[in-house]
């Protein structure tokens, strides 16, 4: 299956602030565009900035954002794999609207950002 993003960062960026830029169009969005972000984990943020860029390659006046609400379900099995759905709401103040973003982490997901 092929991304439809990718988690770069940039030359002469902050090293600290990572950015996601869409495959699907030259629109990049850092986490300094995401109030309340800092509660996130890095794979949350990873799959959270690569969707709010491909939202931004869809309409430009989209963000800057802030995360209204996070929710982590349990860990369930999904096919061969184990799997914590997260759900986290999200106001765009670019297009004053509310919307809520759906992923599934995975407990390899986990275990490498507990590495890092």
């Amino acid at each position: 299956m092929e991304e439809e993003g990718e988690f770069i960062k940039q030359a002469g960026e902050d090293p600290g602030e990572p950015a996601a830029k869409s495959k699907l169009g030259e629109a990049a969005v850092r986490e300094a565009e995401v109030r309340g972000i800092e509660e996130l984990t890095p794979a949350e943020k990873k799959h959270l900035l690569l969707q709010l860029s491909r939202d931004r390659v869809k309409d430009s006046s989209a963000g800057p954002w802030e995360i209204i609400d996070i929710r982590r379900e349990q860990w369930r099995a999904v096919k061969d794999t184990l799997v914590e759905p997260v759900e986290i709401d999200v106001r765009d103040n670019g297009r004053n609207e509310l919307f809520r973003v759906l992923f599934d982490i995975t407990k390899l997901e986990r275990e490498l950002e507990s590495i890092s």
